[in-house]
């Protein structure tokens, strides 16, 4: 029996995305193992206690502060525009699927976005560096 020419373009195309899927997990379980072996014990202490390195890390210098903050500050414009302009449109469209289906996928990114950028401005206006698993309760505490 012959399967229609659209049945057998489905099953192809089901295949590839298997396959694409396959492939995108495998590189993304390379990147976690390399971005977990990046940094050992040994040198996280080091970047707790000697601030140069990580502006060395950084490409900066001690002058170069205040306006990387600046523009850390603006970078926080730019994560939150989008989600007011999904929150607009939500509340202008009159409740549409669509309109909460796009604030659905465009929040977290930025909200993960603002959140990473707030931790390095506290670094940077701090001179100390924190990881981030250790600063997000402070965050929570300080608000």
């Amino acid at each position: 029996m012959k399967t229609p020419a659209s049945l057998s373009n489905i099953l192809a195309v089901a295949g590839e995305s298997r396959q694409h899927l396959t492939e995108l997990r495998a590189g993304f379980r390379s990147l976690l193992a390399a971005f977990q072996q990046h940094r050992g014990a040994s040198e996280q202490t080091a970047l707790e206690e000697d601030f140069k390195l990580v502006l060395a890390a950084w490409g900066m210098t001690e002058a170069d502060i205040p306006g990387v903050i600046s523009a850390l500050r603006l970078r926080l414009l730019v994560f939150a525009v989008p989600i007011l302009a999904c929150l607009i449109t939500a509340a202008w469209s009159e409740s549409r699927p669509l309109s909460f289906l796009s604030l659905a996928c465009i929040a977290p990114p930025c909200l993960l976005g603002m959140v990473t950028t707030l931790w390095r401005i506290s670094i940077l206006r701090n001179r100390r560096f924190t990881p981030l698993c250790r600063w997000l309760p402070r965050l929570r505490k300080h608000r």
